[in-house]
């Protein structure tokens, strides 16, 4: 029988990690423990030592989609009497002596495909269409921390109580929603709000997902609060909307980048490649410079005068829940000033842009 200690940095907090490796040790029969702290994570592992190599090796080259080991620090140390393994306690260790920086927290990931599943299977999920379901796979990481480790405490959703439901998931290893720190549902999370102009319209999310399809079919500019800040939409094929946003931006020739609801129809307006289209797929969901097609019905002032195209995939739950009733690609736009800190509040967005309607 033998203890083992592991400090391990990387791409550790907010990714499913430590139900990873809870599951790992259960499976295994190991007992000990890890724990989050603002290096990384601390884990402790007794066993015999072919489990503990086993456990080692399972480790090392079978984490989770997002996670990314980049130092491991191992240590023998006493064994302990222990009866289980366990997720405890986060540790905000702020040691200037300690051997690694600070946890990294992983950029906001483009909704995974369960996620998708969640809000588009009508099987009575209180995840069925709503604008802000996520994962520890996927959603808000980033722009939501506020200081390590990486806890909700520590996040702009410290705010959002849990409701029952959502905390058991939150506190079942066996969940994918385990310490996913941005997660609610409709009961207890962010709830989405139509604004035009200085007028909030009193509407469900379902009227809501039908009126702003409408809106920007019939040429009006809006900003979408989503990971990160505003994007400035409007109709990409309405030749009239799109110049008149160029003028109320001051932005006389610089390309916009447009969202479109699937590859089908990026591939209805520019040539992609298997490896352009398994990059616009990514957790990461980029915006992809693309040759344009010759004939497509987008407008011909998104990039005036060049033969590239800049398109990119929703990659919130919001986005796809609009692709449902959108039907033409749309300007996406970050409505931030350059020079100027990033804007998250609507207030701001009066102010600083007040051509926007919605």
């Amino acid at each position: 029988m033998i203890r083992i200690q592991y400090l391990i940095s990387g791409k550790v907090q907010g990714v499913g990690f430590r139900p990873f490796v809870y599951k790992l040790a259960t499976n295994l029969g190991i007992v000990g423990f890890i724990k989050n702290n603002n290096q990384g994570v601390e884990i402790q592992v007794q066993g015999d030592k072919y489990k503990l190599e086993k456990f080692e090796d399972l480790l090392q080259n079978n984490l989770p989609i997002l996670a990314n080991i980049t130092n491991i620090k191992k240590n023998s140390i006493d064994i302990l009497y222990t009866g289980q393994f366990e997720i405890i306690q986060s540790q905000n260790n702020k040691s200037k002596h300690s051997p690694f920086r600070k946890a990294t927290v992983l950029p906001d990931t483009a909704i995974c495909f369960e996620c998708k599943t969640d809000i588009s299977t009508n099987n009575n999920s209180k995840y069925y269409k709503y604008f802000a379901t996520n994962c520890t796979n996927c959603g808000p990481r980033y722009s939501i921390i506020q200081t390590v480790p990486y806890d909700r405490i520590n996040t702009s959703m410290k705010e959002f109580n849990l409701c029952k439901s959502c905390h058991k998931e939150y506190k079942n290893p066996l969940n994918r929603r385990y310490h996913a720190q941005p997660t609610s549902c409709k009961e207890c999370g962010p709830q989405l709000e139509l604004k035009i102009k200085n007028e909030e319209l009193i509407i469900n999310d379902n009227e809501i997902f039908h009126k702003i399809p409408s809106l920007i079919k019939n040429g009006k500019i809006g900003a979408i609060k989503g990971i990160g800040g505003f994007h400035i939409v409007c109709d990409a094929t309405n030749d009239k909307v799109v110049q008149r946003l160029r003028e109320l931006k001051n932005r006389p020739s610089k390309p916009f980048a447009i969202m479109c609801k699937d590859i089908a129809s990026i591939k209805d307006i520019a040539n992609i490649s298997k490896k352009e289209q398994e990059i616009l797929q990514s957790k990461e969901a980029p915006i992809v410079i693309l040759e344009k097609q010759n004939n497509n019905n987008i407008s011909k002032y998104i990039a005036p005068n060049i033969n590239k195209i800049g398109c990119l995939l929703p990659y919130t739950a919001l986005h796809y829940l609009l692709f449902e009733y959108v039907q033409n690609p749309i300007v996406a736009t970050s409505a931030n000033i350059s020079g100027e800190p990033i804007i998250t509040k609507i207030e701001d967005i009066k102010e600083k842009l007040p051509f926007i309607i919605l």
